[in-house]
């Protein structure tokens, strides 16, 4: 169902672009927070209750996966809404440039990695198998962290995680999830098949158009790590009179630009909240036509028109 010209009206549009790209986005965070600290945990009945009924895949690896699997994506909520409430401010008070893309794309990241963990129609199995391979992953990490320090303090964490690999291998292994760690080891370990990059993660939760999440991941990382074809996107010419001949240009980018570029932050934030709704069976109606606005907004001064579902009605519908 699309939102009718009612709902569309109601959405407050200024003669300052920035200020509404970056309004609406601290609008959706403050909604995102406010659903965490509200609810706290998984309602009745709700896939996510279902799931840790029991904890029917308590093992070596953790006496309670499912609660593990919750926590983990509360924080992982967290950082979004962390990262879009930083992102609003800016756009709106036009403190930075380049940061911008950097801040988006965390919030994108973590966004997605909640998407993955709480997607719909996959086996409870699979769902623990994630969360352990994202564990793993931070094992792996933290193992090339303390590498690089030579105190008896980092050899005892480093092999508390060793140790903590090795039991997931044993669990996974009860599971009939086989574990595999890279030959070079370069990457981390992982049970069943490997694990998505964060490219494929914000493909997946930014459209369901392939390839639009990827490039805007690109795009992102471009700017993040400082590169030439990334950096070169905010070279604009300068309204200062040049010498004839010549042209005088700066560094900047027009509201059109941020929102076309920045646009898989608001779009994987509002995948988010339907995940939040589906998987932990929560109420989301306070926050939906936040996420509803912003979505206009961004579309709007993107140049590109927002006509998805009504974020009202029911997900995956």
């Amino acid at each position: 169902m699309l939102p009718g010209p009612d709902r569309i009206s109601l959405i407050p549009v200024s003669s300052d672009s920035f200020t509404d790209l970056g309004n609406s986005l601290r609008k959706v965070a403050g909604g995102l927070t406010q659903l965490v600290e509200v609810n706290k945990r998984p309602a009745a009945g709700s896939p996510a209750d279902k799931e840790a009924d029991g904890e029917p895949f308590a093992s070596e690896w953790s006496a309670h996966p499912a609660r593990d699997l919750f926590a983990t994506l509360l924080m992982e909520c967290w950082s979004c809404a962390d990262h879009l409430t930083v992102a609003g401010g800016v756009l709106a008070e036009r403190r930075a440039v380049a940061s911008l893309y950097t801040i988006t794309r965390g919030a994108a990241e973590a966004a997605s990695i909640a998407c993955y963990l709480s997607e719909p129609g996959i086996e409870p199995l699979e769902r623990v198998r994630r969360i352990m391979n994202h564990n793993l992953a931070a094992l792996h990490e933290d193992l090339n962290m303390l590498g690089r320090f030579g105190s008896q303090d980092a050899a005892r964490k480093a092999a508390k995680h060793r140790a903590q690999e090795a039991t997931i291998a044993r669990a996974g292994h009860e599971h009939g999830l086989m574990f595999t760690r890279p030959k070079k080891g370069f990457s981390p370990c992982f049970l069943g098949g490997k694990p998505p990059s964060a490219m494929t993660l914000i493909d997946q939760c930014a459209s369901r158009t392939s390839g639009v999440g990827a490039a805007y991941q690109q795009l992102l990382s471009s700017v993040a790590h400082g590169q030439l074809h990334g950096l070169s996107r905010f070279l604009m010419r300068a309204p200062t009179p040049a010498e004839p001949g010549k042209v005088v240009v700066q560094m900047n980018v027009s509201a059109h630009d941020a929102a076309l570029h920045l646009l898989a932050g608001p779009l994987c934030a509002s995948t988010l909240v339907e995940h939040l709704r589906w998987f932990f069976g929560w109420n989301t109606e306070a926050v939906d036509p936040a996420v509803l606005a912003m979505l206009h907004i961004w579309g709007r001064i993107a140049g590109v028109p927002y006509t998805g579902p009504d974020l009202s009605a029911p997900p995956f519908c």
